[in-house]
């Protein structure tokens, strides 16, 4: 996660709705509160050939190798969690697949509406050398809740769920020893209401960013300054681009 800076602070606010809008009352319709805790995603979404990151000097011209595309290139095979903590995945092994996997794996299932559950989610995946990310975290899902009227405390309404599904990622070492490791992701994000079915406009394409440490043999989110400093955008995601193979770009095996 990026760091939260006032970008991210206007909070990027998007609400999902099945039917008729509803603000005050969940009740009458479906309402789906997106956060971007890190960097904004307007800045990522934008012409392809913009703003390469510090690696795009092996692919200023096109890759003299075999020349693949996310769509067609293999796909990441993601580790599953070996243990589980207030609700989150955890227990990811030292390596460059187990960061994404956990960095997957968290954005997935960090609880978007419930603050209470959210803040355990949190505390159980923040790095000890950044506490500041766990009200940061929560605040964002209070911002949510204030977003489609409700109260800024409280658990998700009956009848609604969502899921988020990461369809794309991007891993880069920060520093020199592989333990702080930055995982761009690609994701959709949907919800369900009870007896009116999936949702018709869900959010597509959106772009995140987390920051893991290795840190008590686990991976933990850090927001620490002396890694955010550090983080490039990368060229934006296009499945069907051999440019984004090759600045690193994998699609999830289950996205």
């Amino acid at each position: 996660m990026a760091e939260f800076d006032s970008k991210a602070r206007k909070a990027r606010l998007r609400l999902i709705l099945m039917g008729t809008v509803v603000v005050a009352t969940l009740a009458a319709g479906g309402v789906l509160g997106v956060m971007t805790l890190n960097a904004d995603d307007d800045d990522l979404k934008q012409d392809p050939k913009a703003a390469p990151s510090a690696s795009s000097s092996s692919i200023t011209s096109p890759p003299t190798a075999k020349e693949f595309t996310p769509a067609d290139a293999p796909s990441i095979p993601l580790l599953k969690p070996k243990s589980n903590a207030e609700g989150i995945g955890t227990g990811f092994e030292h390596s460059s697949l187990g960061a994404t996997s956990a960095a997957i794996s968290y954005w997935e299932d960090l609880d978007l509406l419930d603050d209470v559950i959210a803040r355990k989610q949190w505390t159980a995946i923040a790095a000890k050398d950044s506490p500041g990310t766990i009200d940061q975290g929560v605040t964002e899902v209070r911002k949510v809740r204030e977003g489609v009227g409700l109260p800024p405390s409280g658990g998700t309404p009956d009848g609604i769920t969502f899921s988020t599904n990461v369809k794309a990622a991007l891993a880069r070492s920060l520093d020199t020893s592989g333990d702080v490791i930055n995982v761009w992701m690609v994701f959709d994000r949907y919800a369900t209401i009870r007896d009116k079915g999936a949702d018709e406009n869900p959010l597509k394409d959106e772009v995140t960013n987390l920051i893991l440490k290795w840190e008590n043999n686990d991976w933990k989110v850090t927001t620490d300054p002396q890694y955010t400093a550090k983080v490039k955008y990368p060229r934006t995601y296009d499945p069907d681009s051999k440019y984004a193979w090759a600045e690193g770009w994998r699609e999830v095996a289950n996205g």
